[in-house]
């Protein structure tokens, strides 16, 4: 009896390998009064990527809002972009990638918004011996600091955990 459920449970965990080869494409419409579109999603595990792609049209006048989104694993972390734009036509976008390291991890990107303004993105983290220490900050094109956080965690000597938080950047 033992041998039949371990083969049989041997043979379902061969069947997600095999279905998950392929890449899977998921299409869902909208359809109201006012609008009609449709979102394209794409996730192929092999390649550990995800696709994702929308289109809005407004029915009154014909005006369309779009939206992407990319993103990809890599062995040492991921990249992603994706960009929106609106019915009148203002785009965002961003850019963004994130990798493992020996002790915690560091990111970067860059954002656009619908207003043309640019920031840049930087974040860290990393381990220590009795805790973590993480950080990110968003900087404007000008280099001038507009969000930024800090935060230590480490544990006491008698077993309390102390955690320091800092904000900096304007308010």
């Amino acid at each position: 009896m033992k041998t039949i459920f371990l083969a049989g449970l041997a043979g379902l965990l061969c069947l997600p390998l095999a279905a998950g080869a392929e890449p899977v494409t998921r299409t869902r419409t909208v359809e109201t009064p006012r609008y009609e579109g449709s979102r394209t999603t794409t996730v192929d595990r092999e390649a550990r990527t995800i696709a994702r792609d929308g289109t809005l049209t407004r029915l009154s006048d014909g005006a369309v809002a779009t939206r992407s989104y990319d993103r990809q694993r890599t062995d040492a972390g991921v990249v992603a972009s994706g960009a929106t734009t609106r019915f009148n036509g203002d785009t965002r976008s961003f850019d963004y990638s994130r990798e493992r390291t020996a002790r915690g991890y560091r990111a970067e990107g860059s954002a656009t918004g619908f207003n043309g303004r640019t920031y840049d993105y930087r974040a860290g983290a990393r381990r220590t011996s009795n805790g973590y220490v993480r950080g990110r900050g968003v900087r404007n094109s000008d280099g001038e600091l507009v969000a930024g956080r800090r935060v230590a965690v480490r544990q006491g000597p008698y077993g309390g955990t102390h955690r320091r938080a800092t904000r900096f950047g304007r308010r």
